[in-house]
């Protein structure tokens, strides 16, 4: 897949994203809380779905331990899921760290991130996500 086609998709995935964070915030809903529980379950289909792409990775010496995280961080955003609606302020927390995670782990095992573009995309992705999970924490309604 082409640089240009990974942003398109990359930066049209962030859209529930902003949307979950920062509408709350421009029209006051009586259930804003739902957002939140939106964005924490965005999150884990989002952080599930990065966990996959480690086994599309090819071989290297590093292969059966990138299979493994990738599992872990799959079953992080299952978590997530599972226990938003009883846990939320940290799972949304959780989710915040792991994304910030997963991009360190890929930094240091993808291949991919020796491209500047690839790696410039995954940053500015991960920094945007990560704000959108600021904010919700930021403004989060106990």
């Amino acid at each position: 897949m082409n640089i240009k086609t990974r942003k398109i998709l990359g930066y049209l995935g962030l859209i529930p994203f902003f949307s979950f964070s920062f509408l709350p915030l421009a029209i006051p809903f009586p259930e804003g809380y739902i957002f939140n529980l939106l964005l924490s379950f965005y999150g884990g289909i989002i952080l599930s779905f990065l966990g996959g792409i480690t086994w599309g990775w090819p071989k290297n010496e590093n292969h059966i331990f990138s299979l493994i995280a990738g599992i872990f961080f799959s079953l992080i955003g299952f978590f997530i899921i599972a226990f938003s609606n009883m846990f939320l302020y940290y799972c949304l927390c959780l989710g915040l760290l792991s994304f910030i995670a997963f991009y360190l782990f890929e930094l240091s095992f993808s291949e991919q991130m020796l491209n500047k573009d690839y790696r410039f995309l995954r940053g500015s992705l991960t920094f945007l996500v990560s704000i959108c999970y600021l904010v919700s924490l930021a403004t989060f309604n106990w």
